[in-house]
């Protein structure tokens, strides 16, 4: 999956977490979680050790980088109550699995099959790169976000700026409508799956396992319709 992809599942997996834990300080570590294996790997991989591996996917992609996360969150739970860490190690974990790690496993397995598989940095920045930002699956990520921030950024600002005072009034009904169409979206991928690759739906697929891609589009659907939800069942005024 591409990076922006990465981000938005983990988005709103810590939006789900926040709503249901009653918590906004889940929300931060589980979104930088879902990016930390491609901060880590990609810079390490493509540029810093470009000619000698040459390959974005090394120890951020391995289970041993996620138990070290959950090692370290253990303890911080233990020695200071928090379970933040616990929110990075969901996030990474989110990350693998949407990248289908267990398909590449030198990889994922490191170092039990010895080193990590060798890449070619000047194929990246010529080829996998380029498609990375002009890919429709991007794009639509990108535009998910942005709404996202708008929707919720909006609100925090809403009280000291008249300009945005309308934002929580369409906040929800706007969440409920991009819920829809993101579980829709995968909804119509899995049902097309056998054949997605003439569909026109490929494109925003395309950057990963249709299926892994489609059920995670349905996951951030479901996300986006249960928050409305969860307010109204809280007897909160949705039009506020």
């Amino acid at each position: 999956m591409f990076f922006f992809f990465h981000l938005l599942v983990g988005v709103a997996t810590g939006l789900f977490l926040s709503e249901v834990l009653r918590s906004r300080r889940w929300f931060l570590p589980v979104a930088v979680g879902s990016i930390l294996p491609d901060l880590i790997d990609k810079p390490l991989g493509h540029i810093i050790f470009a000619e000698t591996i040459g390959n974005g996917r090394i120890i951020g992609h391995s289970l041993i980088f996620l138990v070290i996360i959950l090692i370290l969150a253990f303890f911080q739970w233990k020695y200071r109550g928090s379970l933040l860490c616990f929110g990075v190690g969901i996030g990474v974990l989110l990350h693998q699995v949407l990248d289908s790690m267990w398909k590449i496993p030198k990889t994922w397995y490191f170092p039990l099959y010895g080193p990590f598989p060798m890449g070619d940095y000047h194929a990246y920045f010529s080829g996998s790169f380029w498609r990375e930002l002009t890919s429709p699956q991007e794009w639509l990520a990108v535009v998910l976000l942005i709404c996202i921030g708008v929707l919720f950024l909006g609100e925090w600002f809403s009280g000291s700026r008249a300009s945005l005072s309308f934002i929580p009034r369409i906040r929800w009904p706007c969440m409920t409508a991009l819920g829809m169409v993101t579980i829709g979206t995968g909804i119509f991928v899995l049902i097309r799956l056998e054949s997605i690759g003439s569909s026109l739906l490929y494109p925003v697929v395309s950057g990963g396992d249709p299926v892994i891609c489609a059920l995670a589009l349905i996951w951030c659907g479901f996300v986006f319709l249960l928050l409305p939800l969860l307010h109204l069942s809280r007897g909160d005024d949705l039009s506020e």
